[in-house]
Parts: structure tokens; sequence; C-alpha cells
């Protein structure tokens, strides 16, 4: 089990929440829990309605589509953010490629933080934005 300041220094390094000070962090950290993933086992299925996000403390996982991969995740980023915005279906699959180690944070109890700190606000929407840039620069590069 971690503890909060352990936790917080570890939220600190997810792109979402690096500029967010460490007094809120110390909330986040309270309504975040730790789970041990399985080498092979997928812990999103696209399709499902999503409730968490997954934060990789350690380990790897592959977002896949079939047999598609469409990237690799590794310590200290983030997969399922949206899940945390919106009850939306899960847009492709998600497998340990490794033991994993995650933080999980629920839509429910993100939603009351959300509503109290403007930081944890501005962190995620910046971290949105850089994933559509991202998959814009992407889709360019495969439309060539």
């Amino acid at each position: 089990m971690e503890n909060i300041l352990d936790m917080v220094m570890a939220l600190k390094n997810v792109s979402i929440f690096e500029n967010i000070p460490v007094h809120v962090l110390a909330d986040v950290a309270e309504i975040t829990t730790v789970q041990q993933i399985n080498r092979g086992e997928t812990f999103i299925r696209k399709g499902d309605l999503g409730e968490n996000m997954y934060i990789i403390k350690s380990g790897k996982a592959k977002i896949h589509d079939g047999d598609q991969i469409i990237t690799t995740l590794d310590e200290n980023q983030i997969v399922g953010e949206l899940a945390i915005l919106a009850p939306v279906k899960r847009t492709a699959d998600v497998t340990a490629l490794e033991h994993l180690t995650v933080f999980v944070i629920n839509r429910e109890y993100f939603a009351d933080l959300l509503s109290e700190e403007i930081e944890i606000v501005k962190g995620v929407m910046v971290s949105l934005v850089e994933r559509i840039v991202l998959n814009n620069e992407k889709l360019k590069s495969i439309a060539q």
C-alpha cells in the first residue's frame, strides 16, 4: 500500500498533474487506489463504458484494437482519461505487456474534486489538447 506522500510524488510525474500544487495532489491521492495487473491481462476492453483512469506506475502495457497495436505505455503514462470526464465507451483494448502496478482514479470521486479544484481542470484540459494534437499529427503522417 502506498502512503500519501509517495503517491503525491508519483502523481507529480504524470503529465496532467505536473503543474498542480502538492496540497491539491494530496486530495487526488486520497481518491486513488493501487491495483496490480498480471502480464497478459486486458484491463480496458473496447466498447465497455469507462469509469476509471489508469496511471502506469510500473510495467508496460499496449493499447490495441485486436492484433493492431496502436501504442505502448510506460511508467507515468495515463490511459482512459476520457472516462474520468464523461461516461464514454472505450475505443480500444489495453493489455499488460508486463506485470503492472497502476494507480486507478474513479470518475465519480474525480468529479467531486474537479468541482473544487480548478488546477485539476486545467491539467486535464492541457493533457487532452496534447493528446488531440498528437493524434492529428499521426493522422497527417498516415494520410501522406
